[in-house]
Parts: structure tokens; sequence; C-alpha cells
């Protein structure tokens, strides 16, 4: 049984301009609207992986949903809302002004220590994981090789799962854009 846990593509998206705190909410949501750049192609690897699958999943974000159709454009994809990335808490009323990746860090930080307005906490994206993690094992178990095309943290909380499920792989999977790692359980489920 293998699990390949994949990180979306790189989005169409204004990651630079600086802007309020609390703009962030919008930020974010035009961020979870933004297409991914069909000029960013993924490795030969990771294509290689996916052909050689048996089921793409994927979460119903756009970037994911458009980064499995791009890596297997014939499959049909199960999405699924457990795999969707842990959200940012955006309450943020401070007018000043920095990048969205540094708003994005901080929001993650205070997530992280347990600052989750309007948001699921840190807790309930664990419990998430574990359950997506089930779900991708019962369909390794039943096809072989699936691939997830999702989302950073939550593919490092999926991966923790894994590991402590019995699964061999590394401790954190591909963090940049079509990064990716392998998860295999020789063991029959």
């Amino acid at each position: 049984m293998r699990i390949v846990l994949a990180r979306h593509g790189r989005l169409i998206w204004d990651f630079a301009t600086p802007i309020p705190g609390r703009a962030f909410g919008a930020w974010l949501q035009g961020e979870n609207d933004a297409p991914i750049d069909p000029s960013h192609r993924p490795s030969a690897e990771l294509q290689d992986l996916v052909r050689m699958a048996n089921g793409v999943v994927a979460s119903p974000l756009r970037r994911s949903r458009e980064s499995a159709s791009l890596l297997a454009p014939t499959a049909v994809l199960l999405i699924d809302e457990c795999f969707r990335e842990a959200e940012l808490p955006f309450a943020i009323s401070s007018r000043l002004r920095l990048r969205p990746d540094v708003w994005a860090g901080l929001a993650r930080v205070a997530w992280l220590c347990g600052w989750s307005p309007g948001v699921e906490s840190f807790a309930a994206a664990r419990g998430r994981a574990a359950r997506a993690a089930g779900i991708l094992t019962a369909h390794a178990g039943a096809r072989g090789t699936v691939v997830l095309v999702g989302h950073g943290l939550m593919n490092i909380l999926i991966a923790a799962k894994l590991r402590a499920a019995g699964w061999s792989g590394p401790v954190l999977p591909g963090q940049r854009h079509w990064g990716f790692a392998v998860y295999d359980n020789p063991r029959p489920s």
C-alpha cells in the first residue's frame, strides 16, 4: 500500500503587496478563489507517481481540485472536505500594513498557540487529519496506491497520523508547490 501526499501548484495571486490586518480575511478569500499558475508544472517524478496511482483525492478548495485535474485529467477525483487546508484565523483589526505572508505567519503561530476565532482549532484540525489519514488508508487498502493533492499544513498533520499508524515516510512532506512525499505500508489493512 502506498499513499502520496502532494501539495497543490502555485497560485496566480498577489502575495507581495502589503495589506492592513483588517483586510486579511478578504485576502484569504481571494486566495481560496485564485486559480493555479498553469506555467508552473509538477515534476516528472510526481507525474509518474500519479500515473501509477489507482486513485486521486483532493480537497474541495480550488487550488487542490485544479492541481489534481492537471495531474490526472481523466481521473475521477474523490473530493472530501476532510482534506481542506487548516484555516487561518483572520479576526485582525490592525491598520498596520504587512505582506500577506507575514500576516499568515503571525496568524498561524497564534493559531498554534490556541487563538482560533471563527475557524477550527488546532486540536480540531488534528482530529480531522486523523479522519483524513483513515480515509486514505482505506483507499490505499482497496486500491494499492492513492495520491492526495492537498495542502501544506494539512499534509503535515496527515503525515504525522500515517507515521503514528506504522507507515514509513518522511516526517515532513514537501512544502513547496508541487512538493510531495511517499508513505508506504507493507502490512495488509
